[in-house]
């Protein structure tokens, strides 16, 4: 039996017998709405039990889109229990994923000042999972952080990666791309540099810039102004290049304390997906819930990509579970919740969902 029917079976018999020994299940928030899922709101988090849920901002039905997502993997490449193919498989139906702290380069290379880096098998396992379900990459050239060193393998810099499936969309290099600043070591305005990567999609030749960032951690004053002035500058990135291309994508992980901090700090220019006072929490540390992911755009860009308009927050406790049951005999470290069990294993975020209608009338 695969995994998936093993999978499939698993829930089937979980739900029985959740039903038969629990009468009031019926009132429990894990039942779906009109949406495919439904809202925890003890967690503010949005669970989807279908592979086309939607979270409606606007209403806007999408027919023809592609399904994004941004996923901050703790420290990918660092730590050898990582279930790899397990994370793989969760993102196997998705169009592009965007990654975020990636540690380490997964096969040879060089940097741009012609140096060999050396490449990880930690890494290198996640690739060819990702490989498996038809995902080629692109990379950025190096890796970027916060110290006067770069060029280290290690969880004190990160590169940035996204994968698409080719069949839908492709590289569009005639578009802004790249880091967003030439110094990608202790960066005056960045603490780390944020990468762009541009997609046309095939079907119909809408294109688009996919700012993949990591804002400054930590919740004192200083540290929100710090992502205060990182959200200012890639908002003058996006101005500066606007007469090249129009629709641009922020998304990553923003590092926001709460939801309030989103208003306050993010730019005139730029809009968030995941705003208000019931915006979604997107990590996995359900005694300290953050809504640290988002995704946000240009506010006057009128574009129609921007319909799809939807935003939701993947489970990972509630969707690598049944992988657990299937595999081990030891207690699943989302039930109870284990922290440092759970995003060694994962990761110590969920991955976050959104769509781009595609309509053919791209600018």
């Amino acid at each position: 039996m695969n995994r998936v029917c093993a999978g499939l079976l698993h829930r089937i018999a979980l739900a029985l017998a959740f039903a038969v020994f629990t009468p009031n299940a019926m009132g429990h928030s894990g039942a779906k709405d009109e949406n495919g899922g439904h809202l925890d709101r003890s967690t503010l988090t949005y669970h989807c039990h279908t592979q086309d849920c939607l979270l409606p901002l606007n209403g806007a039905a999408a027919t023809n889109y592609l399904s994004i997502v941004s996923f901050n993997i703790q420290f990918l490449g660092n730590f050898k229990g990582r279930d790899d193919s397990a994370l793989a498989q969760l993102l196997a139906n998705e169009d592009i994923v965007v990654i975020q702290e990636l540690v380490a380069p997964p096969y040879d290379g060089t940097f741009p000042d012609n140096t060999a880096y050396k490449p990880d098998v930690e890494a290198r396992r996640f690739f060819e999972a990702m490989s498996t379900y038809g995902f080629d990459y692109i990379l950025s050239e190096e890796d970027t952080g916060t110290n006067d060193t770069i060029h280290l393998n290690s969880a004190a810099t990160e590169w940035f990666v996204t994968f698409f499936k080719p069949g839908k969309v492709q590289y569009e290099p005639s578009l802004p791309n790249g880091y967003l600043a030439e110094d990608r070591s202790n960066n005056d305005k960045f603490e780390r540099v944020p990468y762009a990567t541009p997609f046309k999609a095939k079907a119909t030749g809408d294109d688009f810039v996919l700012v993949s960032v990591h804002l400054q951690p930590g919740t004192s004053k200083k540290d929100e102004g710090r992502r205060k002035r990182e959200l200012f500058e890639v908002a003058k990135w996006i101005d500066e290049n606007d007469s090249v291309e129009r629709d641009f994508f922020v998304l990553g992980d923003m590092n926001f304390k709460d939801c309030n901090e989103i208003s306050t700090i993010l730019p005139d220019t730029l809009s968030a997906l995941n705003a208000g006072d019931g915006c979604l929490m997107t990590n996995t540390n359900v005694n300290s819930p953050r809504p640290y992911d988002n995704v946000v755009y240009p506010t006057s860009n009128t574009s129609r990509l921007y319909l799809g308009g939807q935003f939701e927050v993947i489970d990972l406790i509630e969707e690598m579970e049944d992988d657990w049951f299937e595999d081990f005999t030891t207690p699943y470290p989302g039930s109870p919740y284990n922290h440092n069990a759970f995003r060694a294993r994962y990761s110590d975020h969920h991955p976050v969902r959104f769509k781009v209608v595609l309509t053919g009338d791209d600018d």
